[in-house]
């Protein structure tokens, strides 16, 4: 019978899914097996032999329930998203638009403003406001020299945020007020898509999805980049669209327009806890007014890129949740409609996933530690009612999620978590009155080196997976014995489980080093290099602020130091870079990547960059094409613990080199080394020796016909009698007339001056 029911509602999900339709029937029958499977655990499931059983089943079952509650606030979320378009703009009201900033790294600053003042909006009707609490002359004179206005006021970091924002309210007049992290830089079609919504008297909110263009921690630390989407894209493109219809969507401290009017009317943002931006939200709406989602990506921003930051920024939002909780308890606040109170309230409800979360972690010890088993059942039965609903949730939030967020990859976020937010949530319901420090999310870090000293934030998960080992190995060792019985292996499996659950959490606290201090953007942008003063067609594949990344039919040797690289500006216009090519390497289907660095770009050049590259919203709506299906997000899985073994394989980038048969010679303390080049590029030479013994290849200087070259062995391999050597160019002392000498086939082979990079 059990079965029967599991096998028809899977195939009732299948085939709506193949015909993709019944989003609604997929999502209520995944439920319907998530409660059906927790019936069963209460009715069935709990031991009783003892009182320690009963407690230890009782605790655990409880632990579960929490999941089929946020299970039922998630449903209702994404029953029925909106799907707004942008409003056509009738009046043109003016705007105040804040950065607020610490002491973030000005480059970082310097992106958002200019993103800010690049608006398609009248020039007239906006003003750009730099709100620093880190009162650093570098900030004003930046924002002075870019024609924002600059506040910093006098009372120290009072309230924090919410403080900074409300201090330049009182010295501001716009009638509209958006808010920017220092990091989140807009489109420049950001007031164009959000102001007209406001043609409605009663709109106070216009709130955009949160886009970030680096990797999360467990993109970067795990190696999933382009495997996994960002862990908060399921909150901003599919539960705030589904709030949005129960006009229930939030501030989420960045991206959001305001009417003055109804912001002053509560007094400014809220300070009286930590989450200013959800605290503001639910005064506004108590007070009848109306919030808009726009599921446009309108602005782009950076994650935290540490794990400590992540952990910072998360104990802060569930600190600030529970904060609300308790002196705005959205179930009993005036003004709120039901849905809205169903929505605040499982927003808040979430903050509390740490301890059950803990609690499923470390539940199978009882059994394998203690004989005391959690649950008590056969493994056919268990696989029956639990392999239903997660093949139901499985096969569901892939479309429901439009592609952003699975059902597996959901657990290690929160186990990552789980130990932290737990804590966060004791101590403020403990002591729910005492005063908590606003700690500003870290941006702008830099990894500069794999270190496993993260590691000490994960101790709690270390902890337990050794535990766990132990476990798992004890009970093994049971059941060969012929000690176990059903009940021992559930635990064994559940056991299993959880020690991936956690190998994956603790490799994700081990930060994987950052080769770039910053994130190269992924673009697709046409363009000519020129060489020489020819121009040459390529294909810009990444860029940003510091360089590039090209795609060219063939590979370039030029004399020159510099090249140059022409793109269309967002104007119109031709913006030229300068560099030079500090890599070229060969791709799989035929073509070459040449990695440029620019130099000498002037302010100007350089704001016109920053325009062409964060100003329009497209590129970042691509990246949500991608919609992993199950088999690649099992294949992640598989990617993410080969991680570590991946990290110990350094990934070099090679110059290309053109094979060559070149006589030579190697002037060592002994005698001369004779010698035949057989590849060569502008950054090394690779030499093969014939008859020499070990240990004779210590000389400095090598004759390449005509031209001596100061080189450093970078490389001695042995076959045979033969000896390859690779060499690094530190300098070169040549001449002219000796470089067309250098050729294979039709391209010359030129050393290019003042280049020591690495021989791959």
């Amino acid at each position: 019978m059990a079965f029967g029911i599991s096998g028809l509602a899977l195939f009732i999900i299948a085939l709506l899914l193949k015909q993709h339709r019944g989003r609604r029937w997929v999502l209520a029958l995944s439920l319907f097996l998530y409660a059906r499977y927790l019936i069963w655990r209460l009715l069935y499931t709990i031991p009783t032999d003892d009182s320690i059983s009963l407690t230890v089943g009782i605790i655990t079952y409880l632990a579960e329930l929490y999941g089929l509650v946020q299970s039922c606030f998630f449903t209702y979320q994404a029953w029925l998203p909106t799907e707004r378009k942008p409003a056509p703009i009738t009046i043109y009201p003016t705007v105040d638009i804040m950065v607020t900033v610490v002491n973030e790294p000005l480059p970082i600053l310097r992106q958002t403003l200019i993103g800010c003042l690049a608006q398609d909006y009248p020039k007239d009707r906006f003003k750009v406001y730099v709100l620093d609490d880190g009162h650093r002359l570098e900030s004003m004179e930046l924002a002075t020299a870019l024609g924002c206005e600059y506040l910093a006021r006098q009372d120290g970091l009072q309230h924090a945020k919410a403080g900074n924002l409300n201090h330049a309210l009182g010295h501001s007049t716009g009638d509209l007020v958006a808010v920017f992290d220092v990091d989140q830089v807009p489109t420049r079609t950001f007031l164009k898509d959000t102001v007209g919504f406001f043609d409605d008297p009663s709109v106070a909110l216009v709130q955009t999805p949160h886009h970030f263009y680096n990797p999360d921690i467990f993109q970067r630390n795990l190696r999933l980049d382009d495997k996994l989407h960002h862990e908060q894209a399921l909150f901003f493109r599919t539960l705030q669209a589904g709030r949005d219809s129960h006009n229930s969507a939030f501030f989420a401290g960045s991206g959001g327009l305001f009417r003055r009017k109804p912001l002053m009317e509560i007094g400014g943002f809220q300070t009286q806890t930590l989450t200013e931006d959800l605290h503001t939200s639910i005064q506004l709406h108590a007070r009848g007014y109306k919030s808009y989602y726009l599921n446009n990506v309108l602005s782009a921003g950076l994650m935290p890129e540490t794990f400590e930051g992540y952990l910072k920024q998360r104990k802060r939002w569930a600190m600030g949740s529970i904060q609300v909780m308790l002196h705005d308890n959205p179930l009993t606040k005036r003004g709120l409609t039901l849905p809205q109170r169903i929505d605040y309230f499982g927003s808040i409800y979430y903050f509390f996933f740490g301890l059950p979360r803990v609690i499923c972690l470390i539940a199978p010890l009882s059994s394998l530690l203690f004989g005391v088993s959690p649950l008590r059942t056969d493994v056919w039965t268990l696989t029956i009612y639990l392999s239903s609903f997660f093949i139901a949730s499985a096969l569901s939030i892939r479309p429901v999620t439009q592609g952003t967020r699975n059902v597996f990859w959901s657990d290690v976020y929160e186990t990552a978590m789980c130990f932290s937010l737990s804590l966060v949530a004791l101590k403020v319901i403990v002591a729910p009155r005492k005063e908590r420090k606003f700690e500003v999310t870290p941006k702008g870090e830099q990894v500069s080196k794999s270190t496993a000293s993260e590691l000490s934030l994960a101790w709690p998960h270390l902890v337990t997976f050794g535990l766990l080992v132990f476990g798992l190995t004890l009970g093994a060792y049971n059941l060969w014995l012929g000690n176990g019985n059903s009940g021992l292996l559930v635990n064994l499996f559940w056991g299993s489980i959880n020690l991936l659950l956690l190998t994956l959490a603790i490799f994700v606290a081990s930060e994987r080093s950052q080769g770039r201090r910053a994130f190269r953007l992924k673009r697709d942008y046409l363009a000519k290099l020129i060489v020489d003063g020819q121009p040459i067609l390529a294909q810009v594949t990444n860029i940003n602020e510091q360089g590039a990344a090209v795609e060219l039919d063939r590979p370039i040797f030029t004399a020159q130091k510099t090249v140059a690289l022409s793109i269309m500006s967002s104007t119109g216009s031709i913006l030229r870079l300068t560099g030079r090519i500090i890599r070229q390497t060969s791709l799989s289907h035929g073509r070459v990547e040449a990695g440029l660095q620019f130099a000498d770009l002037d302010d100007a050049t350089r704001r016109e960059l920053v325009e062409k590259i964060f100003g329009d919203r497209i590129p970042w709506e691509e990246t949500y094409l991608f919609k992993p299906g199950l088999m690649s997000s099992l294949r992640s899985i598989g990617l993410a613990l080969r991680a570590p073994w991946r990290a110990l394989v350094r990934n070099r980038r090679q110059t290309i080199r053109v094979p060559v048969q070149i006589a030579c010679q190697l002037l060592t303390a002994a005698a001369p080394l004779k010698g035949i080049v057989r590849d060569i590029s502008f950054t090394g030479l690779c030499v093969e020796f014939r008859d020499t013994p070990k240990g004779s290849l210590a000389g400095s200087l090598l004759e390449l016909t005509q031209v001596t070259l100061k080189v450093n062995p970078v490389a001695i391999i042995r076959r045979g009698t033969a000896t390859m050597v690779q060499f690094c160019v530190e300098n070169i002392e040549r001449g002219e007339e000796h470089w067309r000498e250098w050729h294979h086939a039709s391209w010359q082979i030129r050393l290019a001056d003042g280049e020591s990079p690495y021989i791959r």
